[in-house]
């Protein structure tokens, strides 16, 4: 029997109800993999559906989840430091 594992649940912010098909799962069973279709097999297909809840597409789309005052130039991953005044540590050679 092949399996698909369903995400859905409410937005934490609207309230809706949705099903989150970015993280939907088919899982075939071996006869339908020799078949090459999911769910075409002689016990079809079994749907599994966990409860998720989290922001919809819509809720989420005024969210900034990025890091603030990051210097977009900054190449190390340090924003905004300057090193000048630092020394470089020079290895010592016998």
């Amino acid at each position: 029997m092949c399996r698909m594992v369903v995400f859905a649940g409410s937005c934490i912010k609207c309230g809706g109800y949705f099903t989150w098909d970015d993280l939907t799962q088919e899982l075939p069973c071996l006869e339908a993999k020799n078949t090459g279709i999911f769910g075409y097999c002689s016990r079809g297909a079994f749907r599994d559906e966990h409860q998720f809840d989290q922001e919809c597409d819509a809720c989420a789309v005024d969210e900034d989840e990025g890091v603030g005052d990051v210097d977009a130039n900054s190449s190390d991953g340090r924003a905004g430091k300057d090193d000048s005044h630092r020394k470089k540590k020079r290895q010592r050679t016998k």
